[in-house]
């Protein structure tokens, strides 16, 4: 077996090896992940006619071609919208055959996210594998409100939620996936900057061509400290910009405040601001003042 049929039966990403001659296009092989992907067994893909593997993907196995999307059929009548890339492999000697590796991504995650953001504010969106380590996360509140405390390389979801939710959030999952229909839910998080979270989140399981969760994507709708007693005026300062998209300058300019002013507030050196100050701020975020400040300077 060759290093790139090794390679190819060891990587989890979906993959078929191609070959064309003459117009001809015929399945050599596909790894389980494919397999998975669409439901299909090696000896159906390979006895695959050369006109459907031409239109279905888009075959000139003579280019290369860069990621591009297309929508897949597979054996339970599903659309799968993925994405494709085409790398050519090495000519073998007296062999009229063009070969290539077609490496598949199932984009049904992202394109529930992308849903979701129709559907109003997404604070975070985020995917995890079946072991729930982070495939992707878009947090674009990060830059706000939390200090970075550790890199997200090969982390879990789980450590991100507060120990005594842990098995609570298990069997969230595995009743997700078992229902396999997206769930609603509210959680804790551990703490993040030295701030302990409640998130109200929905999980969606992404299914493969035999009804197993492969991944999970999810949205993070809202926030709030998970004990407000415990948490300062410039930390809530900070959660109500976050979550209204408003940096610091931003906020200086809708409302005539300056920014040496905000600055002081979401640093807490400021405490207690003047009246009109907090009612500005809380004006433009949206929010009543006491859910910032408990007391004002008249």
């Amino acid at each position: 077996m060759s290093v790139h049929q090794q390679l190819f039966h060891l990587l989890n990403q979906p993959m078929l090896i191609l070959k064309e001659h003459d117009g001809i296009v015929q399945v050599v092989d596909a790894n389980e992940a494919f397999m998975k992907l669409t439901g299909y067994p090696l000896p159906h893909l390979q006895a695959t006619k050369s006109q459907y593997l031409k239109s279905q993907y888009g075959i000139d196995l003579q280019k290369r071609i860069v990621k591009r999307e297309i929508l897949m059929q597979t054996k339970r009548k599903n659309e799968l919208a993925v994405r494709i890339e085409q790398i050519p492999l090495p000519a073998q000697t007296d062999d009229p055959w063009i070969r290539a590796f077609l490496i598949f991504e199932d984009l049904t995650a992202y394109k529930w996210i992308d849903r979701q953001l129709d559907k109003g504010k997404v604070l975070i969106s985020g995917v995890v594998d079946k072991h729930l380590h982070i495939r992707f996360l878009r947090d674009n509140m990060a830059p706000l409100l939390f200090e970075p405390d550790t890199t997200m390389e090969d982390e879990t979801l789980l450590q991100f939620i507060a120990e005594n939710e842990r098995p609570r959030m298990m069997e969230i999952l595995q009743e997700t996936s078992r229902l396999q229909k997206e769930q609603n839910v509210t959680i804790h998080t551990s703490k993040l900057s030295g701030i302990e979270l409640e998130l109200e989140l929905t999980y969606y399981p992404v299914l493969d061509s035999f009804g197993h969760c492969s991944e999970l994507a999810f949205v993070v709708w809202d926030l709030r400290p998970a004990n407000d007693q415990a948490v300062d005026s410039a930390t809530k300062l900070k959660i109500w910009m976050a979550k209204r998209d408003m940096s610091a300058g931003h906020l200086a300019a809708s409302t005539g405040i300056s920014l040496q002013t905000i600055s002081k507030l979401r640093n807490g050196k400021i405490e207690k601001p003047q009246r009109l100050t907090a009612e500005l701020i809380a004006s433009e975020l949206r929010v009543d003042v006491h859910h910032i400040w408990p007391s004002i300077r008249k």
